[in-house]
């Protein structure tokens, strides 16, 4: 056993709370019957409103968690959506900078009576006066910081009997974004900051009690005899605490599964907590053979163990704990300084994903978690970033389930970089913020790795090496680097990851070419955060955001929803646009060729990572997945979850065996993802010009280690093809199986970048490759059937596309309606889309969706493209049918 003498692992704790855990002691979170209201509209003091008797007359209802915004929002306060045009401004109100009341009335049952009560603030933002039944119990210089819990003894406050009231009177922090700022959630440069920045109760607030003792945090840390995974060793931690000034004997017990117990005595101090640890040495029965690993989606199944830890003292259990454990393995090492490369269970993995984001006012759902990591996971991702926006213990049981791994860290770009500047509370909110991070996300099986700084390491070399201390003491089992940047520490050295840009359009040639430039965005390293800039929503979600009259690429409604300061609008992204498939007439061409631009380079930044990868690269993640709000730039989906170009590249080019072009080499290649080599592959490559005839066709058989590359052959010259010429590749296996079709527009006029001249944020062209005269490509038809298996809670379409006519058609793009003239059903996934079909050929696309999604409509599917004849179907550029 144990004994922590660092105060500051012990004054904030998180408590988590998955799915699987089970509690004897008394548990309550305390999430719906709050009241809000803000000190201007009543000024009545803490002990008169922390009373029963008080009446609190034209308070707001809300639920915990919530923002102040949040809370007003779900009582419909503002007469106007604050995401259309440039609304948001209208939610600035000088009352948002004084204190926010929020109030809750609970009892306590007569069972708990005499029994330790301790409430718990996971998550406040920022600062707090907290009152309980007319007494304050802890002051705003006790309470401030959202990324710790507070844990307070109020057996003493507490009523056996009747209603308790409890009380925050909580400020909002100051702006996060400033150096001065306060250590809160912080933007940067994603979007406009809420005006309340985010001021609240942003995670749960409970009630435990406990019967003298209590048992929490359980850490399964696992060790195999690698490469051998045959016999996991595993090692049990968890905190224990006398909650009485009497020293008291305990008994701790754990069992693993349905069949691995083991137990052991412990003395505990008056008021001591303790850690009390099982060792596979101590205790042999930890040494599992044949044990259930859980392991990334694309190596295996993320299969979850289960642990329950009690603890008791003579014949009385005070509690017992319950939670879902991952056995797995992850180390790190560093390759030339330059790459970090991360190993699972003894496996290196190349990481390729997209950082999380949510919602701007901190509204938490778990339905829309669900739908939002089932889109990340289609997108074939095996990574999730999320830069200090920690979300809650629902978020990360997902993960888990689909095997997501998670990137987690402190965040940039003000107060949290530069602890030059705290000041000695400040400097407390960190470390507390640290041990209570590292306690609640330490037996996660989706953590893979935390980050200490964001954009560079802590500043202040004690502030790091105080973090390090913390995570080593409470055995934080994964890796921890010092920033998501390129700089080396003073304290850990260099973090062999990356984030050098680009964050704006290039070109697809871009990733294969930049391998020396100063600011370094191409394919080599762990790039941390990396894009090609805007993800131009289609015009069905445009229009639930920006107004009608100001539907244009040069705005300033539009710039407005781009991001603030550098990427405050989407001009280099326009300049290529125009440049490359020619100038707009109106916005829904506009939209149309930035679906294409979208997907071509967002496909070519993942099929590089994944062609080079282990050689120069080892991971990748797209900044970003998700939008906190409707944006144009940096998502894979929009905010209305709708999937367009630039998710559908995406999902392309991770699929988990892909053939693929390499722009720089203009060849065929083989990735293959999973740890399974395959033998005998056919990869065939055919090139048609515009008007649709066949300029060449070649294949070869070739073989693919597991998680290997293999090249496959060189493609000819362009010189007897059309201008803009399209490639079609295919990949089968031994049996004839199709395994990755994936098709490419290409010209023979390439890009050309101009290095000298790059920037932090992206690399200027010289000249732009020639995609114009894809406006005057060849009308074609469509023809369109399906097969519908309709389930209780969803539903299934199987649509097969035919191409008609004689020329390729070019970004055919299946919808599901609500009805013929209905909105899009989402959320939706598609097995593929903006797909390209040769003359007569045919795919089938795999559609689904819920039900409840559907809204009771018939749903209707259509079908459009880039180069549909109007005469094929039943309205210009699209063909549809009900598909009852």
């Amino acid at each position: 056993m144990k004994r922590f003498s660092l105060m500051i692992m012990l004054s904030s704790l998180f408590i988590y709370q998955s799915f699987a855990q089970t509690t004897e002691s008394y548990w309550m979170i305390l999430k719906d019957g709050w009241q809000m209201q803000s000190v201007t509209k009543d000024a009545s003091p803490g002990s008169a409103i922390s009373q029963a008797k008080f009446v609190p007359k034209g308070w707001y209802k809300v639920s915990v968690p919530t923002t102040i915004i949040a809370g007003l929002l779900a009582n419909k306060v503002y007469d106007f959506d604050p995401f259309m045009g440039m609304n948001f401004e209208k939610l600035k109100d000088p009352a948002l900078d004084k204190p926010w009341w929020f109030r809750k009335t609970f009892v306590m049952p007569l069972s708990e009576k005499g029994k330790a009560v301790i409430l718990k603030l996971h998550g406040i933002n920022y600062k707090a006066n907290v009152w309980l039944n007319g007494t304050k119990i802890a002051d705003s210089t006790q309470t401030m910081g959202p990324f710790r819990v507070i844990e307070l003894d109020v057996t003493k406050n507490i009523k056996a009997a009747g209603s308790n009231v409890l009380a925050l009177e909580i400020k909002r922090p100051v702006n996060p974004q400033h150096k001065g700022g306060d250590l809160a959630i912080d933007y940067a440069d994603w979007i406009h900051y809420p005006p309340d920045y985010n001021g609240g109760i942003v995670n749960d607030i409970e009630i435990k009690t406990f019967d003298k003792v209590g048992i929490q945090y359980p850490l399964v840390t696992t060790n195999f005899d690698l490469p051998s995974l045959a016999t996991a060793h595993l090692t049990v931690d968890a905190l224990v605490t006398n909650y009485s000034k009497n020293p008291q004997d305990v008994v701790v017990k754990g069992k693993i599964n349905a069949d691995i117990t083991f137990e052991k005595k412990v003395h505990l101090g008056p008021n001591e907590i303790a850690n009390v640890t099982f060792t596979p040495t101590e205790f042999t029965q930890l040494n599992i053979g044949n044990p259930k690993i859980w392991w990334p989606w694309q190596y295996g199944k993320p299969e979850l163990n289960h642990i329950e830890l009690s603890i008791a003292h003579g014949s009385a259990v005070s509690n017992t704990i319950a939670e879902n454990f991952g056995i797995r393995q992850i180390t790190s090492k560093l390759i030339d300084d330059k790459s970090r490369e991360f190993i699972v269970n003894g496996k290196p993995i190349m990481l390729r994903g997209a950082a999380w984001s949510p919602d701007i006012f901190q509204r938490r759902s778990p339905e829309r978690q669900e739908q939002e990591l089932r889109l990340y996971r289609d997108m074939n991702m095996n990574i999730v970033r999320s830069e200090g926006k920690l979300e809650d213990d629902h978020f990360y049981a997902l993960c888990d389930k689909y095997g997501l791994l998670v990137m987690t860290g402190w965040m940039c770009c003000g107060a949290w970089q530069y602890p030059e500047n705290w000041d000695k509370a400040k400097r407390v909110v960190a470390m507390q913020s640290d041990s209570s991070v590292m306690y609640w996300l330490r037996n996660k099986p989706s953590i893979m790795v935390w980050l200490n700084g964001s954009d560079m390491p802590p500043r202040d070399t004690t502030v790091e090496r105080d973090y390090l201390n913390i995570e080593a003491a409470l055995k934080w089992p994964n890796p921890t680097i010092s920033t998501a940047n390129e700089s080396k520490s003073k304290v850990s050295g260099f973090s062999g990851v990356k984030m050098a840009g680009p964050y704006e359009w290039v070109p697809p040639i871009y990733w294969e070419t930049d391998t020396t430039s100063k600011f370094g965005g191409g394919t080599w390293s762990f790039a941390t955060e990396i894009s090609p800039g805007p993800s131009i929503p289609p015009y069905e979600s445009l229009i639930k955001f920006i107004p009608k009259d100001s539907l244009w690429y040069n705005s300033k409604t539009w710039d407005y929803h781009c991001g603030t300061m550098t990427f405050g609008n989407t001009k280099v992204f326009n300049e290529a646009l125009e440049n490359r498939y020619g100038k707009p007439l109106d916005i829904k061409q506009y939209v149309a060729e930035a679906q294409a631009q979208n997907y071509e380079a967002h496909r070519a930044m993942m099929e590089g990572y994944g062609l080079h990868k282990y050689n120069t690269a080892t991971g990748v993640v797209q900044w970003m997945g998700s939008n906190p709000w409707p944006g144009l730039i940096w998502h894979t989906y929009d905010y209305y979850l709708y999937p367009a170009g630039t998710y559908f590249g995406m999902k392309k080019s991770m699929e988990p065996l892909h053939v693929m072009y390499s722009y720089a080499d203009n060849e065929v290649d083989v990735i293959n993802s999973l740890l399974t080599k395959f033998s005998g592959l056919r990869a065939e490559a055919t090139i048609y010009d515009l008007d649709g005839s066949q300029k060449y066709i070649n294949s070869s058989v070739v073989d693919v280690d597991a998680d290997g590359t293999a090249k496959c052959f060189k493609l000819p010259a362009a010189d007897g093809f059309s201008d803009t010429y399209f490639l079609r590749l295919q990949l089968t296996d031994d049996k004839g199986a199709v395994r990755s079709i994936n098709w490419y527009w290409l010209s023979k006029k390439g890009d050309v970048l101009n290095w000298k001249k790059s920037k932090w944020y992206t690399t200027p062209e010289t000249s732009y490759t020639d995609y114009t005269s894809l406006q005057s490509l060849g009308k074609t038809g469509l023809k369109v059937s399906y097969y519908t298996d309709k389930k209780a809670d969803s539903t299934y379409h199987a649509v097969t596309i035919t191409n008609t006519g004689k020329t390729v058609a070019f970004q055919v793009h299946l919808r599901a309606l609500k009805g013929q003239r209905g909105d899009d059903i989402l959320p939706v996934i598609f097995s593929d889309n903006y797909i390209e079909l040769a003359p007569g050929e045919s795919r089938v696309i795999r559609v689904s969706y819920a039900n409840k999604d559907a809204k009771g409509t018939m749903p209707y599917l259509l079908t459009t493209a880039w180069n549909l004849d109007i005469g094929s179907s039943q309205s210009d550029k699209q063909a549809g049918f009900a598909a009852n």
